[in-house]
């Protein structure tokens, strides 16, 4: 579900062409999401994807604090230390803390880990070349502190995604194709196993 919502948000961002436009879509998306689950309307996948998600106790908070990250998107580039870290904060600990379950609590290796994740997305699909490199040092420069991040078997997409930041930042490089089969195996591999 969360990873489906981020993947919708993406999609609102890179769609808009007037600021005031894509603003008011992120907002319906946060407005919808502090509402009761019965006053919601009907007929939105991502909505009826989340209900029974919400009926099992799960709280939707993370994913407002995510739909936050991608509203700094909306702001005019380079961004100062401050744009950086409040977008990583809550577009990745939204993500992932939502992802790995609401009574979940995120250590501070996971929250890093959560950040570099957002970083090394940010740079391998912003088209700015300067905020790209500066994406993508500051997604090693975190990876840096949580290379032994470990999360248990429901977070293990999670564990996934980390994978995937590690190869690159061991490269010094974005990789341009993730879905090589060396990759596909590797990522099974610990999907399967955890290591």
């Amino acid at each position: 579900m969360a990873f489906a919502l981020d993947a919708k948000l993406g999609e609102i961002i890179r769609s808009t062409s007037e600021l005031l436009i894509g603003q008011m879509r992120l907002t319906w998306w946060r407005d919808i999401l502090t509402k009761d689950p019965a006053e919601r309307p009907a007929g939105e996948p991502l909505l009826e994807l989340l209900s029974p998600v919400e009926a099992a106790g799960q709280n939707p908070e993370p994913l407002i604090r995510m739909i936050e990250g991608w509203e700094m998107l909306l702001e005019d580039f380079p961004w100062e230390d401050r744009q950086f870290a409040n977008y990583a904060e809550s577009r990745g600990e939204g993500l992932f803390g939502f992802s790995a379950g609401d009574q979940y609590r995120l250590n501070d290796q996971q929250k890093l880990a959560a950040q570099s994740w957002t970083f090394w997305d940010f740079a391998r699909h912003c088209s700015d070349e300067g905020m790209r490199e500066e994406a993508f040092a500051r997604c090693c420069e975190l990876h840096g502190k949580w290379q032994a991040v470990t999360f248990d078997r429901s977070g293990r997409p999670l564990s996934i995604l980390c994978q995937i930041v590690a190869r690159d930042v061991r490269k010094g490089e974005l990789n341009a194709n993730i879905y090589t089969p060396s990759v596909a195996g590797r990522i099974i591999w610990h999907g399967l196993t955890g290591r």
